[in-house]
């Protein structure tokens, strides 16, 4: 099985313009990402995903692979053009945004395709323990079946009641077999995705598709706004010096 990872990257951003190329104790988030995404060994080949010239210059200052698309309106869809022009059987899409990623998330999300044949689309959730993140819209809550199949995903705080029922958030980490990614692509977006302003597994979701989610002990902090980038440079200085 080969396994690639993609990073969709563009620079056009409406609450951040240039973020993957944001430095971060001096260096671009882009390459952070790309980083740590190496170290994550069952992947193959990691790629950046780009519609935008001055990404594709940073990747080759950094010597980084990368490929340049089309414009595309979700993540999702710039990792399924990187499918349809590569030879592939498992696509991971790792945000440009979380610098902090952690391998070992990758790898858990990664196995929840690779340990189980059924499985076509995979995401990991983390538990929200503060009510605050759960009423942020920033925050996308991850509601499931008993079996961990996902049953909705919304910017709203759901499930209702956060005093009486566990609360999950989606981390922006997800694995999907090959021949499901280009199916997902031709759909193009869906009425729920749209009306969550962007969460693109509802698209799977409204199709009838099921997608597994692990619940993961890695948290993460997505960047964004500017002002998140010296909390993020903060974690980053006390994990070099430990």
């Amino acid at each position: 099985m080969k396994v690639i990872g993609v990073i969709p990257s563009r620079y056009q951003s409406s609450r951040y313009p240039g973020k993957p190329l944001a430095l971060i104790l001096g260096k671009p988030m882009v390459v952070w990402v790309y980083e740590q995404a190496l170290k994550a060994e069952e992947i193959d080949e990691v790629i950046v995903a780009t519609d935008d010239e001055r990404i594709a210059d940073c990747c080759r200052q950094y010597g980084m692979n990368y490929m340049m698309t089309g414009e595309h309106k979700t993540g999702a869809d710039r990792v399924a053009e990187v499918a349809s022009r590569t030879d592939g059987d498992i696509y991971l899409n790792i945000q440009g945004d979380e610098p902090l990623i952690e391998p070992e998330a990758i790898r858990q999300v990664l196995h929840l395709v690779l340990d189980d044949d059924k499985v076509e689309y995979a995401a990991l959730r983390t538990r929200i323990d503060e009510k605050s993140e759960w009423q942020k819209y920033g925050v996308v809550k991850a509601v499931t079946d008993l079996q961990g199949d996902a049953l909705y995903f919304s910017r709203a705080p759901v499930p209702y009641n956060f005093d009486k029922a566990d609360a999950y958030l989606l981390v922006g980490l997800y694995a999907y077999r090959r021949d499901f990614l280009l199916e997902f692509l031709s759909w193009g977006q869906s009425p729920l995705e749209i009306g969550e302003n962007g969460v693109e597994p509802n698209r799977a979701l409204e199709h009838g598709r099921k997608i597994r989610l692990g619940i993961s002990d890695f948290p993460t902090i997505g960047v964004d706004l500017p002002e998140q980038i010296p909390e993020v440079e903060e974690i980053l200085r006390k994990k070099i010096e430990s």
